[in-house]
């Protein structure tokens, strides 16, 4: 009996310890369950991390681009619009003296022709009184009289031949435009409105041809004044021509050197002058961008990340620590585990 509860008692204290040692194994694996958590919950923010460093990278490489695109274009936009100004103040300086040149010009002009034109006010008023002192209409002394009733020129001559043409088209616009559907109801049979439409012809050219005659017989009763009509009017074109070449030869010849631009040249070198240098410092300027600024943008902007990715490597740091502590105990625990 006695023997029984020993071998009982060895039996019990051989459970208990079977009991304690599944434990014991569960509470490791456990503990190596959290630490392989842990491991990976790390690498996540290792990862994290990095990827948060490449950003600040990232973000500083955009963030010199933009800067550097937006001071300069402030620094061109700056300097186009003072260059613009210099250029408008130098434009308003070289109108100025444009307009001097032309005023002075028309001034030579007028000195020149003064005296042809003076002459042929005295032959307008000399026809005035030839016409007046013979009885003879006003309109005698047109372009349009003489091209139809005395024409001398080829121009006159063309100017009649067109006055015809126009006669003859004014029944055709009748007859087919204008009353074509009142001539069709009004004479239905083809032949009679031909005849009609001769007719209209006819009577046009007959009336047009009495007015013509009346008006002829009426002002060539004094041949030798209409005549002399003539002669004057062909002395005022001649003059007039005389003008003109007047006027050509006097803006050919009007060269700077003959008038006074001493106050407006000297601006318009100092407007020349004010445009050029601005240009020459906006290209010393953006050359002094390219060299010092944009390394300054980039020195400075570099420096900001540099501050925010050092942090980054020193919380990177402490996290390998910690993952290469994790890592030992986890590798430690696996081979206590396996040893049992």
């Amino acid at each position: 009996m006695e023997n029984e509860n020993i071998v009982e008692n060895e039996l019990n204290k051989e459970n208990v310890s079977d009991a304690t040692e599944q434990n014991q194994n569960d509470t490791k694996e456990k503990e190596l369950l959290e630490l392989k958590k842990s491991i990976n919950t790390l690498k996540g923010k290792l990862t994290t991390l990095e990827s948060k460093k490449k950003d600040i990278e990232k973000e500083a490489s955009d963030l010199i681009a933009s800067t550097i695109y937006q001071k300069k274009m402030e620094l061109e936009r700056s300097y186009d619009e003072i260059i613009k100004e210099a250029e408008q103040r130098l434009k308003v300086v070289e109108k100025e003296k444009e307009d001097e040149r032309k005023k002075n010009i028309r001034n030579l002009v007028e000195h020149n022709t003064r005296n042809i034109k003076e002459n042929n006010v005295y032959l307008k008023n000399e026809i005035k009184r030839v016409l007046s002192e013979n009885g003879l209409p006003g309109f005698i002394n047109s372009g349009f009289y003489m091209s139809l009733w005395s024409p001398t020129s080829i121009v006159e001559m063309l100017f009649a031949v067109v006055a015809i043409l126009i006669v003859l088209l004014v029944p055709t616009i009748l007859s087919f435009v204008v009353y074509k559907d009142a001539l069709i109801k009004m004479f239905p049979n083809n032949i009679i409105r031909l005849i009609i439409i001769i007719l209209i012809y006819l009577a046009t050219i007959f009336v047009v041809g009495l007015i013509w005659l009346a008006i002829d017989k009426w002002t060539k009763k004094k041949p030798e004044v209409l005549k002399e009509i003539k002669e004057l009017r062909k002395n005022i074109e001649d003059n007039k021509k005389e003008i003109e070449k007047i006027i050509v030869e006097t803006n050919k010849g009007a060269t700077d050197d003959k008038f006074d631009y001493t106050k407006l040249d000297r601006e318009i070198e100092a407007g020349k002058i004010e445009v050029e240098n601005y240009r020459n410092k906006k290209k010393v300027a953006l050359e002094n961008f390219v060299n010092v600024t944009q390394d300054e943008i980039t020195r400075k902007v570099g420096e900001e990340a540099r501050k925010g990715m050092d942090a980054v490597d020193k919380e990177m740091e402490d996290v390998k620590k910690e993952l290469a502590d994790f890592q030992k105990k986890h590798d430690t625990l696996k081979i206590n585990i396996a040893e049992g």
